[in-house]
């Protein structure tokens, strides 16, 4: 992320920056992962915000692999949703 002078950028400046869409940069404003901005109808995402939010994802253990030893990223936020459900009716977690 080249951009040492600036505090805020655009959302979709923002997206290619960090090579994310925007439907998830808005999950994340929304859910309070990003801080934002806004200044007249212009949302801006605070950079501070994008850096703290990485520097939390390295504190947490890397993600495990399925049995292939592949880690598949489409569907990657729900995983851990769906690693809590019950695999039968009769299963207790």
């Amino acid at each position: 992320m080249d951009t040492p002078d600036r505090i805020t950028v655009p959302v979709g400046e923002f997206c290619r920056l960090a090579g994310i869409g925007r439907s998830l940069v808005y999950e994340m404003i929304g859910d309070g992962r990003l801080e934002s901005i806004l200044i007249g109808k212009r949302r801006l995402i605070v950079l501070d915000s994008y850096r703290r939010l990485i520097e939390r994802q390295r504190a947490v253990p890397a993600p495990r692999t399925n049995s292939f030893g592949d880690f598949s990223a489409r569907g990657s936020r729900l995983k851990p949703l769906l690693n809590n459900l019950p695999m039968s009716r009769h299963d207790p977690r």
